[in-house]
């Protein structure tokens, strides 16, 4: 009789401490089966819509890459396409621009004292504006400096009013 109450009390002990033991440690593995899943998906969504970013930014990059290499090539076109009338316009109208830049210091004068001993061809106020002609002179040399080519080497290059553009060769090829 005692070893049935033994048992008795084995399989009581079994039903009510090891089953529901059991059943609590499958239910906690199955949650953090399930927030391990939750946390790797998350993990590759956010990895793929940042993969998607990047690629989309470097996509804009590559785009406005080739539109500005696109417009360069247009513009080199056109400049082809330029006599010598069209170079010379250009240069004498940005040449206020450039004027302008070599007077600006000029602007900040508030007032000019001139003393004069009255020798010399140029003295007062035509030695003054015989400088600015000077310095308005300079600005070829100033082209020249900054541009790396004399302005008749350049002008010498640019074609003659009324002469034809070179076409290049049918297959392509310079």
């Amino acid at each position: 009789m005692q070893d049935a109450e033994i048992q008795r009390r084995e399989r009581e002990l079994v039903a009510t401490v090891l089953k529901p033991a059991e059943i609590e440690r499958q239910r906690i593995e199955t949650l953090a089966a399930a927030e391990k899943q939750r946390l790797i998906a998350e993990a590759e969504g956010h990895a793929s819509a940042t993969r998607a970013q990047g690629e989309a930014e470097a996509e804009i990059i590559f785009k406005k890459g080739e539109a500005e290499a696109k417009a360069m090539n247009v513009k080199a076109e056109a400049y082809q396409e330029y006599n010598q009338a069209a170079v010379v316009d250009k240069l004498f109208t940005n040449m206020p621009e450039v004027v302008r830049a070599l007077a600006a210091p000029l602007a900040n004068i508030d007032k000019i004292t001139i003393v004069s001993t009255g020798n010399g061809d140029s003295a007062g106020m035509s030695k003054i504006t015989g400088d600015i002609t000077k310095m308005a002179a300079q600005i070829p040399a100033l082209f020249e400096t900054l541009s790396g080519m004399q302005m008749s080497e350049l002008l010498g290059k640019v074609r003659s009013i009324g002469d034809k553009p070179a076409k290049p060769p049918a297959d392509g090829k310079s």
